[in-house]
């Protein structure tokens, strides 16, 4: 066990310093992979596997979605968790349908998001909140 409490520690320690930017990154491909998984787990007909994946997927979009900041993020919050409420009921949809279609529908609006958090300059990298077109901030990331 002292290996696992070790290997757990190093990972408590790297997510405390990455930059949130990367963070957010590490997110969106998380979200990604898992969807992927519960598409080739409904093909293979593996239907538990794929409420496993789902579920996981919808965790890190409601994570997301907690995270923003509304007062500080303005209509770009607003916006943002309309699109993650979108990504958890159709997550939740294509996993009751166990509907691969679906899913591949979702993917590209996730990897456009990731693609987007990856643009971000490195001198923006390191805040906890990123700024809005208000100046305020967009999130609000627990660490």
């Amino acid at each position: 066990m002292g290996a696992a409490n070790a290997y757990a520690a190093y990972r408590n320690a790297e997510l405390q310093t990455i930059p949130q930017r990367d963070l957010i990154v590490r997110l969106y491909q998380g979200a990604e992979r898992f969807l992927i998984q519960a598409q080739a787990a409904i093909h293979n007909k593996q239907f538990e596997m794929a409420h496993s994946n789902c579920q996981k997927a919808k965790a890190i979009f409601s994570e997301l979605m907690a995270t923003l900041n509304h007062e500080q993020g303005g209509e770009v919050a607003g916006q943002l968790k309309e699109l993650y409420l979108f990504l958890i009921i159709k997550t939740v949809e294509a996993n009751l349908r166990k509907d691969a279609v679906l899913i591949s529908k979702l993917l590209p609006i996730v990897a456009t998001l990731r693609e987007a958090w990856q643009q971000i300059p490195d001198e923006h990298a390191q805040v906890t909140s990123m700024p809005s077109a208000h100046d305020g901030h967009l999130f609000n990331l627990r660490t």
